[in-house]
């Protein structure tokens, strides 16, 4: 399975259009899928999948009440998902309400979370990790379950 890693750091040019790292871009052209970006629910940042993971989110709703407050708040989220074009040098026009909502001033940082990433105003996202890991140092980090990915031959027989 192919993941969204690490950080980048690219400019927006004056005509409002960002680079997709080379890494997240080889992610989606190995799977032939488009790049979806929507605004977060719960930071001020954008969020981009391939349609693996909007896929996941749909059937996550649908297992909720759909007259459910639940499956409102998440349907917000789709709502704002829009699918991105990329031109031939890797770059997608960001929509002036996605570079309001994530107060992007010239510089975006990508972030890496695995089958998604976060696009950042370049500060905040420093300072949120600043206080994720003096939590983690204060707190104690956070379990982790990990679990091995099931298949579909387990049960088979």
């Amino acid at each position: 399975m192919d993941l969204f890693l690490s950080t980048f750091e690219n400019r927006i040019d004056t005509k409002g259009r960002l680079s997709v790292p080379a890494s997240y871009r080889a992610v989606l052209e190995r799977s032939r899928s488009p790049l979806y970006l929507y605004k977060s629910l719960t930071l001020p940042c954008l969020e981009g999948c391939g349609p693996e993971r909007i896929t996941q989110i749909v059937n996550a709703i649908e297992e909720l009440d759909s007259l459910s407050e639940e499956a409102e708040i998440l349907q917000t989220m789709l709502s704002s998902a829009q699918e991105m074009r990329l031109d031939s040098e890797g770059r997608m026009m960001l929509p002036a309400e996605f570079v309001a909502y994530a107060e992007l001033d010239g510089q975006a940082l990508f972030s890496g979370i695995g089958r998604s990433f976060q696009v950042w105003q370049p500060t905040a996202f420093r300072s949120r990790e600043t206080d994720s890991r003096a939590r983690a140092k204060r707190d104690g980090v956070p379990s982790l379950r990990l679990r091995p990915r099931s298949t579909s031959t387990e049960g088979a027989g």
